[in-house]
């Protein structure tokens, strides 16, 4: 079953710069690989710069994460099948 992620590429002010949306087989979503090379097909004006991904806890805090295990509690927050991905350059 697919799952819709919402990616926010966010500025330098914190504000939304992009919003895009795709959707990614439920399987592939708990590689942390897999999910990066998405957001780099789909978020184009990234170029080949180096980002960081976060998602929102239930406080409302961004969490980084950079791995499996962490991508994983990530989608622990997925809400009505949207996984909201929130991507910052570095």
């Amino acid at each position: 079953m697919p799952i819709t992620v919402k990616a926010h590429l966010v500025g330098n002010d914190n504000s939304n710069e992009e919003i895009r949306c795709f959707d990614v087989d439920q399987r592939d979503l708990s590689s942390f690989k897999f999910l990066k090379r998405k957001v780099f097909k789909v978020v184009l004006c990234l170029g080949n710069a180096p980002f960081q991904m976060y998602y929102k806890d239930e406080d409302g805090d961004l969490i980084a994460f950079s791995s499996d295990e962490e991508l994983s509690i990530g989608l622990a927050h997925v809400k009505d099948n949207i996984f909201r991905l929130f991507i910052k350059r570095k």
